[in-house]
């Protein structure tokens, strides 16, 4: 069987990574070169390993069956148009695009060029997901955070397309139906798009999710709580450990009525809550590379011709409902004033309290002195 030639397009830190899990992990890929303007990203692959290595990617089109697009994300739909239109098979990097109409438009190219596209989001390789969902049955309420410290990277897009896409995702696929309301709010801290936000989704199966994102935190976290018909699960999606509770029959049909116990029995379920009514397990995942389980699953998808594990399809409508909670974010008024402060930036209205500018004054006396621009 021949192997199928991938290029990867875009060297910056998931790249990267795709580019090594390519190399040496999947026996039934040739890895044919990588694509970045950039110099410095040139030499980084150079000194990784001996890949080609190109500015401009379409001259690698004619050489390839696939591509990993990891482009920062501007720059995903015009580079999927060239190689979708090309009947190249495509792994996209999340989110699909950053808006809407150019989703739905790769979707429709997609399909017409019969070319495989998987996105990029890769919690729903997480096994601790897939275990989670075992245990809680059919879930009814989300809650989710996703922080971290800032990075300097995805500054093209705010947290919502950077980091809390993850989540729609999830909570898209975890639901029945149609996400039918959204309300969120966000603050920017640096840039002129939002560092933090959260958003509350309702769906059209009764389901209703709690979405927190941040990229300016104390520190990182990675967390989903679903609660379902048959119990409640904990996931720590950075480590992928699992905290689970079942809920008895007894108790979901209200065959005893726990309010009218008597004192004994009070004492009892209180002494054994966890331990014999709502059973607490810490479950055992085991631990996986959920980017190279994405890149299998995509080039498995690429051989039979079926449908990936996330398709374009599912990626415009993370899209969606991402450009749902922005639309609530860009809108929301932080002022009953004339002024009508609304979006992310709330703290460009007037206080009438004037701070002394300490941070900029104390930049010099910091102990690796930032570079002067050129």
């Amino acid at each position: 069987m021949n192997r199928v030639r991938v290029a990867v397009i875009g060297a910056g830190h998931l790249g990267k990574i795709h580019t090594r899990l390519l190399r040496s992990q999947l026996n039934d890929v040739r890895l044919v070169g990588v694509a970045d303007p950039s110099p410095e990203a040139q030499r980084a692959v150079l000194n990784q390993a001996e890949i080609p290595v190109v500015s401009d990617y379409r001259k690698l089109i004619p050489e390839i069956d696939a591509a990993v697009i990891a482009t920062p994300t501007r720059f995903h739909h015009a580079v999927a148009m060239d190689l979708l239109e090309n009947g190249i098979h495509t792994l996209i990097e999340k989110p699909l695009t950053d808006s809407v109409a150019d989703a739905e438009q790769l979707v429709e190219v997609a399909d017409l060029n019969k070319c495989v596209v998987q996105v990029g989001h890769v919690e729903r390789f997480n096994p601790a997901i897939a275990t989670a969902l075992r245990k809680v049955g059919t879930p009814k309420f989300i809650q989710a955070s996703r922080t971290s410290t800032y990075t300097f990277r995805s500054t093209d897009v705010g947290v919502v397309h950077d980091l809390m896409i993850h989540d729609i995702d999830l909570v898209n696929s975890m639901f029945a139906g149609i996400m039918t309301e959204s309300r969120a709010v966000g603050i920017s801290v640096f840039g002129h798009h939002e560092d933090t936000a959260q958003a509350r989704l309702e769906f059209s199966c009764g389901g209703v999710a709690n979405i927190t994102a941040s990229r300016c935190s104390f520190s990182p976290e990675r967390t989903i709580q679903i609660f379902g018909t048959d119990g409640f699960a904990s996931v720590n999606l950075a480590d992928s450990t699992l905290t689970a509770i079942q809920i008895p029959s007894w108790l979901r049909q209200r065959e005893f009525d726990v309010l009218k116990a008597t004192p004994e029995q009070q004492a009892w379920i209180r002494e054994q809550l966890f331990d014999a009514v709502l059973k607490k397990k810490q479950i055992a995942v085991p631990t996986t590379n959920a980017i190279l389980s994405e890149q299998q699953d995509w080039i498995e998808a690429i051989r039979n011709g079926s449908t990936p594990k996330v398709s374009a399809q599912q990626g415009a409508e993370a899209v969606a409902i991402a450009e749902s909670v922005l639309d609530q974010i860009n809108t929301h008024r932080w002022s009953d004033t004339e002024l009508r402060m609304t979006g992310p930036l709330p703290t460009l209205e007037p206080t009438g309290v004037v701070d002394e500018p300490l941070f900029v004054d104390e930049l010099p006396t910091i102990s690796a002195p930032l570079p002067k621009a050129a």
